[in-house]
């Protein structure tokens, strides 16, 4: 099992991925992933031995926050959605597509991110253009 820890902004970035976010993850966050794999396996949610393998973690505010994304599981979507809704007061859980756009201002688009690398770039030729001087 791996835990990613990621930024905000590498948040925005997943606007072509979709996962269970949970909120106020506090304590050893390995415990956390296995107990939510145990939760979800016991509920019929995580199908055929699947398990998330690969959670990202991120802190928003004074919460720590887990990521756990859709790839590479094998999950009833309905029992999950069902599970997130009756756990929601307890664990926070919310869909990354609505995490986004209500906690982080929307996700950043492809055009974005091009002009915000481009603009790095320039910014550190330009800084090395003048260290050189």
């Amino acid at each position: 099992m791996e835990i990613k820890s990621v930024s905000l902004h590498d948040l925005r970035k997943m606007n072509d991925s979709e996962g269970l976010v949970l909120q106020g993850c506090g304590g050893d966050l390995k415990e956390w992933v296995d107990g939510i794999n145990d939760m979800l396996t016991e509920s019929g949610i995580l199908q055929n031995e699947s398990r998330f393998e690969k959670v990202y973690s991120f802190n928003n505010g004074n919460l720590t926050c887990l990521l756990f994304p859709f790839d590479d599981v094998q999950l009833n979507v309905g029992r999950l959605a069902m599970w997130r809704l009756q756990t929601h007061e307890q664990f926070g859980g919310t869909w990354l597509s609505d995490y986004v756009p209500n906690r982080l201002g929307g996700f950043v688009s492809e055009n974005e991110q091009t002009q915000n690398e481009a603009r790095c770039s320039m910014e550190e030729t330009e800084d090395f253009k003048m260290e050189m001087m």
